[in-house]
């Protein structure tokens, strides 16, 4: 239904708000309603009459409301679109209806609904930007860094037999103790504590510090306050620990035997090789920074809103990854002491940044009319797969399920833009 009667009014309420007014004539609204009657009449079985012979006082006295709901979902349906397009609204998510007329059908249909979306601005000043590139030069000590968390990671724990210290692995059965009563979840068998790596209580490893295989320790540890077990959280709690074995930490001999375990030849191609992956991390951490000075310059010379639809929305994922991440136990060292209003604060105000750059960036594409072909989204996709054992066909299924295909495409392209950035900046 595209009517040339339909009034649609639009009121600005902002950079990024628009309250549209939409009316429907009381001819559209007859016709709908004659037309949701003369469906029903073909489809409806009532006792005592033929299918399409019912008449139309028995239909209206049993089905209006239905027909009512149904033609006032139809009536929006229709009418909300031809709104959109002849005012050339693009809404940032979907709204919802702000008030309503009653639906009768010998009178006009009113609504009104409130939209968010995104500003419009001209963007400019990205092209020939003026940026200072800080060196990725690789030293020395980097790749003894390397090598040395090479070789850690590959470090093998044998028995030692003498007290544990710092680095040793221990293995325990312990079980904990709150006012002589065992705690929920407070008892484990055959567990494996690095010392010095603290991923138990404050003070468990420190315990440990001296204890001997089959030996048997007890010691009280005061709970923190942040303990996901909120019943716990700042009590004493007596642990009792059997200690069953005490294992001293071997690392591999830098040798040719050890480079050729990672696929090089000798320690010089280790070497080799170390020094141009570290290039390249230190490569990406020079772009990442470079973007991060791009957006603060481009932000700070283009004032715009952020849609508050928008801003939610990232709310939303940004507080839930943290939610993930607490249980399990992976929660980032700046959020452990913020509180619930703080980390909303926190995450709200990353997330109007956020907003802002997906804005600024998108705004940038559609002016250089960026484009991804199906090879650049089938690579990334085929990134992304390899990462999680799957298939492009396999991740591409289940982003499109997910809803999150779109956040994909949107990535490459702004980081065609970012390329675009930096080929035409002046570097200093």
């Amino acid at each position: 239904m595209h009517n040339a009667n339909v009034s649609i009014h639009v009121e600005d309420l902002g950079q990024v708000k628009k309250k549209l007014s939409i009316t429907i004539p009381t001819d559209v609204v007859k016709k709908e309603f004659k037309a949701a009657y003369a469906s029903l009449r073909t489809s409806a079985s009532i006792p005592g009459f033929r299918k399409g012979a019912t008449p139309m006082s028995i239909l209206k006295n049993r089905f209006s409301a239905k027909v009512e709901e149904d033609v006032k979902v139809r009536l929006i349906e229709t009418s909300y679109p031809q709104a959109l397009q002849e005012k050339r609204l693009v809404p940032v998510i979907q709204p919802k209806i702000d008030v309503m007329s009653p639906l009768t059908e010998n009178d006009p249909f009113s609504y009104a609904v409130t939209v968010e979306v995104n500003p419009e601005f001209d963007v400019d000043g990205y092209r020939g930007m003026a940026l200072k590139k800080q060196p990725a030069d690789v030293m020395e000590m980097d790749i003894e860094d390397a090598i040395t968390r090479l070789r850690e990671e590959r470090a093998d724990y044998q028995d030692a037999i003498r007290p544990a210290k710092a680095d040793d692995a221990v293995v325990v059965d312990f079980e904990g103790f709150l006012d002589g009563e065992p705690v929920k979840n407070g008892k484990a068998a055959g567990y494996a504590i690095i010392i010095g790596q603290k991923t138990v209580l404050p003070g468990f490893d420190d315990a440990l510090i001296g204890a001997s295989a089959g030996e048997n320790r007890e010691f009280t540890l005061t709970i923190p306050e942040n303990y996901s077990e909120g019943k716990l959280a700042g009590k004493a709690v007596l642990f009792k620990v059997n200690v069953k074995d005490v294992k001293e930490k071997i690392v591999p001999a830098l040798d040719d035997e050890f480079a050729k375990d990672l696929g090089c030849e000798n320690v010089a191609q280790l070497r080799e090789k170390a020094a141009s992956e570290i290039k390249k991390v230190k490569e990406n951490m020079e772009k990442e920074r470079l973007k991060n000075v791009v957006l603060d310059r481009l932000l700070e010379a283009h004032k715009f809103d952020a849609p508050d639809a928008l801003v939610k929305k990232y709310v939303a994922l940004n507080l839930n990854k943290v939610m993930e991440d607490m249980k399990r136990g992976a929660i980032a060292q700046a959020d452990r002491q913020l509180s619930p209003d703080e980390l909303t604060t926190k995450y709200t105000n990353l997330s109007i940044r956020q907003v802002r750059e997906d804005i600024l960036l998108d705004a940038i594409a559609a002016k250089e009319s960026v484009k991804i072909t199906k090879d650049q989204l089938d690579g990334a996709l085929a990134h992304l797969g390899a990462m999680r054992g799957a298939s492009v066909d396999e991740i591409a299924g289940r982003l499109e399920r997910e809803g999150t295909l779109p956040v994909v495409v949107d990535g490459l392209k702004h980081e065609k833009v970012f390329d675009i950035i930096f080929e035409t900046a002046k570097y200093e």
